[in-house]
């Protein structure tokens, strides 16, 4: 499992032009308004592609094989990207993000196949948290060399992915092999059903995705409308708050919340959403909004641990990957929905009464879950 953990704060590290999307592509390139915007769409599409790509990929390839031929084609893309005609330098950095998409479902595969039967949550916990911590190594190194030179950043880049191929081909790996356990036969694999509790847990997780996309949108916009210091710097400082959290607390607070199920601590996770993001309706002042942050945070460590560990339960082998690739997937549209939801809102009623709307629906929506748990969404 270590090794697993490993491999994915590196190759999270390794997605230092994904992370800085917008900022890297505008110098690097150079691109205009419109350009940058389709171009930074592009590369979303690109990776959620790769995702879905690569759902289907552990089942049919070795993890190996998976791992070495995405981190090589990241490598070459790079590369590729430095070539001065911009076309085909945009076309190498598109390529490079569906490389970074196609390798992501794999760690939770290897998760699922790595982890001991009773310890699949804090297996998928330790996961969550080498993922955040590669993501506070690249925000602060990423950061800074991107302040000082778009280039630099991207050589950090393909430094990285090198590393990645080399860690691959030297580190022993769980087999994701193409067999099938006892619930997926005589069925083919594509014909096993997934269980009832697991599509409404992503009902659940699309709900809980949506309540998290207020940090991406409106959460920043109200620190802007607020006046509170720099609010680049303090929305910066929040995003650090957040990643050290999720490696400070993500050990212990599993170990509390695994004597519940898995439907229940989503439902949780929608209160602590609920509570993290409303009440910033009734704060002003930098100590109270970086507080708050420790709350919603609970939520996303809750929510993501969860919604992995009930697929990796719950779901039949051959159905694994297909579904771990689709995480992303529904976090990306529930964000969408989110902003869509937001500006008609923020522009009609303003920042406290759409903090307060999003906080209501996120504790009524968990309560009415955890009423209901007893029944069918419990298992």
């Amino acid at each position: 499992m270590h090794k697993v953990a490993l491999l994915k704060l590196l190759f999270v590290l390794a997605n230092g032009v994904g992370s800085f999307a917008a900022l890297f592509m505008n110098r690097h390139f150079a691109l205009a308004d419109a350009e940058l915007a389709t171009t930074v769409s592009l590369m979303i599409i690109s990776y959620l592609a790769g995702n879905l790509l690569g759902g289907q990929l552990p089942g049919r390839v070795g993890s190996r094989l998976l791992l070495l031929g995405c981190s090589s084609t990241a490598l070459l893309a790079l590369l590729g990207s430095l070539l001065p005609i911009l076309p085909i330098a945009i076309g190498m950095i598109l390529l490079f993000m569906f490389s970074a998409g196609a390798i992501t479902p794999l760690f939770s595969v290897m998760t699922a196949r790595a982890a001991p039967s009773d310890d699949q949550v804090g297996a998928f916990a330790y996961l969550h948290l080498a993922s955040n911590a590669g993501g506070v190594l690249l925000f602060v190194v990423g950061g800074v060399l991107l302040s000082w030179q778009s280039q630099y950043l991207l050589w950090f880049t393909a430094a990285i992915s090198l590393v990645c191929l080399v860690t691959s081909a030297a580190l022993a790996l769980p087999l994701t092999g193409s067999h099938l356990d006892a619930k997926d036969t005589p069925l083919k694999a594509k014909d096993v059903p997934i269980p009832a509790v697991v599509i409404l847990a992503g009902v659940m997780f699309f709900v809980l995705s949506l309540l998290d996309g207020q940090r991406e949108y409106q959460f920043p916009l109200w620190l802007e409308a607020l006046g509170v210091s720099d609010a680049a710097h303090l929305f910066g400082v929040a995003g650090i708050v957040n990643g050290l959290l999720v490696i400070v607390l993500t050990r212990p607070l599993i170990a509390l919340s695994r004597r519940c199920s898995a439907m229940a601590n989503m439902a949780l996770a929608a209160i602590c959403y609920g509570i993290g993001f409303g009440a910033y309706a009734l704060v002003d002042t930098w100590p109270a909004i970086l507080l708050l942050v420790v709350i919603w945070t609970l939520g996303e460590i809750i929510g993501i641990t969860y919604m992995a560990t009930l697929i990796a339960q719950r779901a039949p082998v051959s159905r694994q990957g297909f579904l771990f690739s689709l995480i992303p997937v529904i976090q990306a549209a529930a964000r969408v929905l989110c902003v869509i939801l937001a500006v008609p809102m923020l522009a009609g009623l303003g920042f406290s009464v759409t903090w307060t709307v999003f906080g209501c629906a996120g504790v009524i929506f968990g309560l009415t879950c955890l009423f209901l748990r007893r029944g069918r969404l419990d298992y």
